[in-house]
């Protein structure tokens, strides 16, 4: 029986640890990429009693650090299996600060680092010869009026971080669109989907007194956050591959995030910088 993997980032709390058990519930061998083993291990002994013993797998992973990406991958690649579903999950909204490498936070994290793993696990993207990709963006992306690369180099100049944490949204979009024009034809799909404003620890470093207005604005369950993300996983990649979902359709983002020349000249900034910092 050929049982399919899947790799979820920041599968340890929020959204992505219910992503884990749908997908762990759907007979997948789920990896959980994470920083902490202490803070997955919950999640792993919660999925593993309800779905089976090896159901899934931790790695570690902080997507601040180029090193520590390659290691990650690595370890994966290192079991010379395929991989399926890959489930760029993990991010935050209101951190401020820099990379190890000097990238803006929010874009360092949500986006690049991202970026950088799914490079780097393409081989076994390509073995499973119907991959796809699931990177989680937002509609707050649409807040974004110009993509200014100096910028991506420099600490956090908001003081919410919130334009930040947009810019690295469209940029999650512009990567799905520029690894479907890539990647399509060698079985690898992509999509960007804004899950819904979700109830999870995503905030947890938004500044306190902006915290009471998400609330008003009425937020999902992290469950209802986790089905909105996997409904692209399993539509027809054929017509969908390469788009943007909202509210589980398929959706029109801004104008700037449908930028053809735009998404090619992020990807190809992106690779300059992978292969300058990575081994």
């Amino acid at each position: 029986m050929n049982i399919k993997t899947a790799l979820v980032t920041g599968g340890n709390t929020g959204i992505g640890k219910e992503i884990v058990q749908i997908l762990a519930g759907k007979g997948m061998k789920v990896f959980i990429a994470s920083r902490s083993y202490d803070r997955t291990l919950p999640v792993i002994q919660a999925t593993e009693n309800l779905y089976g013993a090896n159901t899934c797998e931790w790695l570690s992973l902080d997507l601040g650090s180029i090193k520590s990406i390659d290691r990650c991958a690595d370890s994966f690649v290192e079991q010379n299996i395929s991989l399926d579903y890959l489930v760029n999950n993990a991010g935050f909204a209101g951190s401020r600060g820099s990379t190890k490498e000097g990238f803006e936070l929010a874009f360092g994290v949500n986006y690049f680092g991202h970026y950088v793993l799914t490079r780097r696990l393409e081989c076994a993207l390509m073995r499973s010869k119907n991959a796809r990709v699931v990177n989680v963006s937002s509609k707050v992306h649409g807040i974004v009026k110009k993509l200014d690369f100096a910028s991506l180099r420099k600490p956090t100049k908001s003081f919410s971080g919130i334009n930040e944490y947009a810019v690295s949204k469209l940029a999650n979009i512009l990567f799905t669109s520029e690894l479907h024009r890539r990647y399509s034809s060698s079985g690898i799909s992509s999509f960007a989907v804004h899950p819904g404003l979700v109830d999870t620890e995503i905030w947890r470093t938004l500044p306190f007194f902006l915290r009471p207005i998400l609330k008003l604005k009425g937020m999902l369950t992290p469950e209802e956050g986790a089905r909105n993300v996997l409904q692209c996983a399993f539509v027809d990649a054929s017509t969908n591959s390469g788009k943007y979902f909202s509210q589980c359709s398929p959706s029109s983002p801004s104008t700037l995030a449908t930028d053809q020349e735009l998404a090619i000249k992020l990807w190809e900034q992106s690779e300059s910088w992978m292969n300058h910092y990575s081994k």
